[in-house]
């Protein structure tokens, strides 16, 4: 029963996942970069793009501390974790992997 239940969920939860991985910003710019080939200039441009959230993320945390609404923190998860991405996709991009069908191949 429990299984009944949940199939509906499961799927509503890929659907929306597939959606997000196609569109989202962040996602979108990601793959640009994976496509284009390793290079220093995709790593450099990641790891600005990275160091640019980690300061938006930085002016947030302390504009919550200081009293400003609550709901920021949604916004303050979100750019963590682009700035985590980011900061993982540079490293990848500058050490030169390249994401393949199969996982991650050194080239």
């Amino acid at each position: 029963m429990l299984i009944l239940l949940a199939t509906p969920v499961i799927a509503a939860v890929a659907f929306v996942q597939r959606i997000l991985k196609a569109v989202a910003p962040s996602n979108v710019l990601i793959t640009r970069v994976r496509r284009a080939g390793p290079s220093c200039r995709g790593g450099a441009t990641l790891a600005v793009l990275a160091l640019l959230l980690l300061m938006a993320f930085r002016v947030l945390t302390l504009a919550i501390s200081t009293g400003a609404p609550g709901w920021l923190n949604l916004l303050v998860l979100v750019l963590a974790w682009d700035t985590i991405k980011f900061a993982v996709a540079s490293c990848l991009e500058a050490f030169g992997y390249k994401r393949a069908a199969g996982g991650a191949n050194p080239r």
